[in-house]
């Protein structure tokens, strides 16, 4: 792709999320501070919504038994909440996206010249509906889609990212696993 390629040396994964863009520039440092301190938020949230399947407890005992249950009611609550707000919310519609830490590549029919500046609410996780805000430069010309490179990513949000694209790769190669082992 060339020097501006989002996806040269970095993990990355395909899924398919909602996404919504339009041609915005970045606001200033302040603006951007804020936006940072807000995904830093939403980024541990999905984190522990995405740990939430339930661990095996090793020590067995009333404690950990009352733990268990604790947190299998706490995961309904989440469900009930999650289904609450995508009830309320108006989710653009979900595409197909290539995802690293340092930017993203979506099908679409638009198209923007190389350095244009997005704006990007980024539903990346399904039991949350509330969106990464990123600012983004497209950065190539691909034949179908818009490839950007993120833009102001404090180093929270870009680990944070990162993180989340390592333990989604880590979970579809396990899925992967366990599919051959069935067949």
């Amino acid at each position: 792709m060339g020097e501006d390629d989002p996806f040269d040396s970095v993990l990355s994964i395909r899924d398919r999320l909602p996404l919504r863009w339009w041609v915005a520039e970045p606001p200033g440092d302040e603006g951007m501070a804020r936006i940072n301190e807000a995904n830093e938020s939403l980024l541990r949230v999905c984190a522990s919504l995405d740990d939430a399947a339930p661990h095996p407890v090793e020590e067995a005992g009333e404690l950990s038994h009352e733990l268990q249950r604790i947190e299998s009611k706490l995961n309904v609550l989440v469900e009930m909440v999650g289904s609450l707000l995508h009830s309320q919310a108006q989710l653009p519609p979900a595409v197909s996206m290539r995802i690293a830490s340092t930017g993203l590549a979506w099908e679409s029919r638009d198209r923007v010249p190389p350095g244009t500046g997005l704006q990007l609410h980024w539903y990346l996780c399904p039991h949350f509906p509330r969106p990464l805000e990123l600012f983004a430069r497209s950065c190539a010309d691909p034949e179908e889609g818009i490839t950007a490179r993120f833009e102001g990513l404090s180093p929270q949000v870009e680990d944070g990212i990162q993180k989340m694209v390592f333990r989604r790769h880590r979970r579809s190669i396990a899925q992967s696993r366990a599919r051959r082992g069935t067949d």
